[in-house]
């Protein structure tokens, strides 16, 4: 006897195969999804935790930047001292300067031939107006400056006959340069005594 399978296996292997595709399909779409969704999750912890050290490292940026304010605000007041302090300086200089000045002209002016009747310092330049008996105490008293180690050469600027109390003098006007000497080196401090 001859048996027929009705049954369409074909059919029925073919819906089997298309039905373990689909599963396979969804699964691997399933596997895909949790790979996606363990590396977006990841993704986001490390963009958590960078935000968090961005801010981290504001806050120490903002605490930096009072102290950069600061050190800069310490250097302007710094220069600003450094400036007053060479104001300071060149303004003892000129104070002991125009002393040294006044006294190498009053110890080097003789007062029983000649007397002085105006003194004008203009920066470096000295103009000295005067009168005296002659004209060789005039030259002797340009000597006798330039002599000094505060002056320079002096220039005659005027000379002209002048009656005082009934008595013919000579007029003069002088005028020279100031050159300082150069400061003298530091005394040696002293060795302490042997006790």
């Amino acid at each position: 006897m001859i048996r027929i399978n009705l049954l369409p296996i074909k059919e029925i292997k073919r819906k089997l195969r298309l039905r373990n595709e689909v599963i396979l399909f969804a699964a691997s779409f399933l596997g895909v999804l949790v790979i996606l969704a363990s590396i977006s999750l990841g993704m986001a912890q490390k963009a958590s935790a960078l935000t968090k050290e961005i801010k981290e490292l504001e806050g120490k940026r903002n605490s930096f930047d009072r102290i950069v304010k600061q050190i800069d605000k310490l250097q302007k007041d710094k220069k600003l001292l450094e400036t007053k302090l060479q104001a300071i300086d060149k303004l003892k200089s000129d104070s002991q300067l125009t002393v040294h000045v006044l006294d190498e002209i009053a110890n080097r002016t003789p007062t029983t031939s000649m007397w002085l009747t105006s003194l004008k310092v203009s920066g470096t330049s000295l103009q000295l107006n005067g009168v005296a008996l002659d004209n060789a105490t005039i030259a002797q008293y340009m000597k006798t400056l330039e002599a000094s180690d505060y002056f320079g050469p002096s220039i005659l600027a005027n000379a002209s006959q002048t009656v005082v109390a009934g008595q013919k003098l000579k007029s003069f006007g002088l005028t020279m340069e100031i050159t300082p000497p150069p400061s003298a080196p530091p005394a040696p401090a002293e060795a302490p005594k042997p006790q």
